[in-house]
């Protein structure tokens, strides 16, 4: 994975996925047991691997999902402190469109594969807001599916 460490300061370079149901408009949000905030279903990218395949990866070995075809929506650099560490991380997004023929589960919340820690939820986008999210513009970002990429960069070290 594309993560490491320089004295007080560790670089990830990561992937997400804003993951929609079109049939109830939700979209599903990870968390690990005890963090207090959600984030996107994703993780780090691996050496010489491309975004592409590495949400590919990501998903499979998350929660399942196959056979999934990833719009990149955009990318997010963002710096903050999580545990007493500064990180600068910058993330490649991408959208997915979930139709009855993908096998993950529908339920309100769910475990992933890799452990009864990894919280999976899935929240109506017009209730979005009401979810802390890390970082917070995530809201954004998942409001503005449909949009051009863009850029979102954090001028300011969020304390997580």
């Amino acid at each position: 994975m594309i993560s490491f460490t320089v004295d007080d300061k560790k670089f990830n370079f990561r992937v997400g996925a804003i993951i929609i149901d079109t049939k109830s408009n939700k979209v599903l949000l990870n968390t690990i047991e005890g963090f207090g905030f959600y984030l996107l279903p994703g993780g780090r990218v691996e050496w010489m691997e491309n975004s592409t395949e590495a949400i590919k990866r990501e998903l499979d070995e998350e929660i399942g999902l196959k056979n999934i075809d990833p719009k990149y929506i955009g990318t997010l650099e963002n710096f903050f402190n999580f545990k007493g560490v500064n990180f600068h991380e910058i993330s490649n997004n991408f959208v997915i469109y979930l139709d009855e023929n993908n096998s993950i589960p529908r339920d309100d919340e769910f475990r992933g594969l890799e452990g009864d820690k990894h919280i999976y939820r899935w929240v109506s986008i017009e209730d979005i807001d009401k979810v802390k999210l890390q970082p917070s513009v995530l809201a954004k970002m998942i409001k503005n599916v449909g949009n051009e990429p863009k850029l979102y960069e954090l001028q300011n070290n969020e304390e997580i």
